[in-house]
């Protein structure tokens, strides 16, 4: 089979996709409650009726009747108190993204997307909102694209069907005043740092040990993060170590001072600083929380 949840030792659900599928999707017209889990495909997830509480890193939210959900590889999320909820699951395979939708790491709205083309552990879901007048082309194009998918049409055949629906989302949420503008390609120097970065994040790193690693000016890496990403580089490690802390707060059983040491925060102290101020609870506060939608008791302190 191409797809299996399981659970691994001491953790909560994880979505493998088998590594020589290249696409995969399926049609949940009834989804039930889904505990929190992560998989290892980009996934779109179109909402196309009823709603649900969705969970992420940031919390719970309202998921309705077009909603599309860009969720990277490594980011976790689950469902619960579902409402006649119906979903489309797109998963897309690194060849995929890497080979035949390179290009859409240029083109809105994707391009503004962390994790389509860059899949690293604990980046954000996104969220596309679609107006109403959108939907029935959506629906009519995920729906000639299942087709094709469930009777093995060819690969050149699910990729134009593909591209139709891609086609929808970018047109649906263009401003309607303008066209954007192409993005620039990031920085191959920042593309270097956030590489560094999201592989070594628990590391001891310092401004000028980043700088030093990629052979650059302390001050010229920090105008570059600026100019591509909005933030100094070591506000955006912190950001980092925050949210894969709160992944593994909620996909494993793992004591909070272990998950502190685990992300480069071993000091007690600065893990819960760091922590409280991104998130505004505590670590344990955090996981309770989260968790309480899908846990018939409490997780581990």
């Amino acid at each position: 089979m191409s797809l299996k949840l399981h659970l691994r030792e001491n953790e909560l659900g994880h979505l493998e996709i088998s590594p020589d599928t290249w696409f995969y999707m399926n049609h949940i017209r009834w989804q039930g409650p889904a505990a929190v889990h992560d998989h290892n495909y980009v996934e779109l997830a179109f909402v196309l009726g009823g709603s649900s509480r969705h969970t992420t890193v940031r919390g719970d939210s309202v998921c309705t009747r077009g909603d599309v959900l860009l969720i990277p590889r490594g980011a976790w999320h689950g469902y619960s108190r579902c409402r006649r909820f119906e979903l489309v699951n797109c998963l897309f395979s690194p060849a995929l993204l890497e080979n035949e939708l390179a290009w859409l790491r240029t083109e809105p709205p994707f391009a503004e997307l962390a994790g389509w083309a860059d899949s690293f552990d604990g980046v954000d879901i996104h969220l596309l909102r679609l107006p109403p007048r959108s939907l029935p082309q959506l629906r009519q194009r995920l729906e000639a694209l299942n087709v094709a998918y469930l009777h093995g049409g060819s690969r050149m055949e699910l990729l134009g069907l593909l591209l139709l629906v891609l086609d929808t989302l970018r047109t649906a949420t263009r401003p309607r005043s303008e066209e954007h503008p192409d993005i620039a390609e990031r920085h191959p120097s920042v593309q270097a740092a956030l590489n560094l970065l999201h592989r070594e994040y628990a590391q001891e790193w310092t401004l000028d040990k980043l700088a030093a690693r990629l052979r650059l000016n302390s001050s010229y890496l920090v105008r570059l993060f600026g100019a591509h990403l909005g933030q100094p580089p070591m506000k955006y490690l912190a950001k980092l170590r925050a949210h894969r802390a709160a992944t593994l707060l909620v996909t494993t059983r793992l004591r909070v001072g272990e998950i502190g040491v685990r992300v480069g925060w071993p000091e007690p102290k600065l893990f819960a600083r760091q922590f409280q101020q991104r998130f505004g609870l505590s670590a344990s506060e955090y996981r309770r929380k989260l968790l309480s939608p899908f846990s018939p008791g409490p997780p581990a302190p």
